[in-house]
């Protein structure tokens, strides 16, 4: 998605109606909270689509969901998830820093075998429900369209990254 198509032209609409900047209305909530309600819920991403974790090696014993709630590694794996989350919108102010970054990540899971760009929209829902959990009474229309203006704009450079970066052959 190029920085001047409708759907970001009117995500900025709406951000700058609202008086906000992206990141003070992004992260200054949300960092403020508690690891832990993030982490729970992209866990949730891995255990409603175990396809996911069998891209994984270390995750693929992890069957049930008492296996995958204790694994560090799973656990771990589910930060970097949110942190690179977290990162996208943080360089939403310099948007030529944005779409590096974000391209970036979506070329780098070429080197994960078996991996289809379709998988990045897997964490669309599991994103909107931690931030919803994680604002709680502060989630209002307003800030959920925004948000779901903003992930589908982070998932979208994420695939065309994947997608332009052709595995060396």
């Amino acid at each position: 998605m190029e920085a001047g198509s409708n759907t970001f032209t009117a995500a900025l609409r709406v951000v700058g109606g609202l008086g906000y900047n992206w990141v003070t209305l992004f992260l200054g909530d949300i960092n403020k909270e508690t690891l832990p309600c993030r982490l729970g819920d992209s866990r949730k991403l891995f255990e409603e689509h175990q396809e996911l974790l069998n891209l994984f090696e270390k995750f693929r014993e992890l069957r049930t969901r008492d296996e995958q709630a204790n694994s560090m590694e799973l656990a771990e794996h589910a930060n970097t998830v949110m942190a690179t989350l977290d990162e996208g919108i943080k360089s939403l102010d310099t948007l030529d820093s944005f779409f590096d970054y974000l391209t970036q990540v979506g070329a780098s899971h070429h080197r994960i075998p078996g991996f289809k760009p379709e998988y990045f929209w897997r964490i669309e829902r599991p994103f909107l429900e931690a931030v919803q959990m994680t604002l709680g009474d502060r989630y209002t229309e307003n800030i959920e369209s925004i948000y779901k203006v903003t992930i589908k704009l982070i998932i979208e450079t994420l695939v065309r990254g994947y997608e332009e970066k052709k595995p060396d052959t």
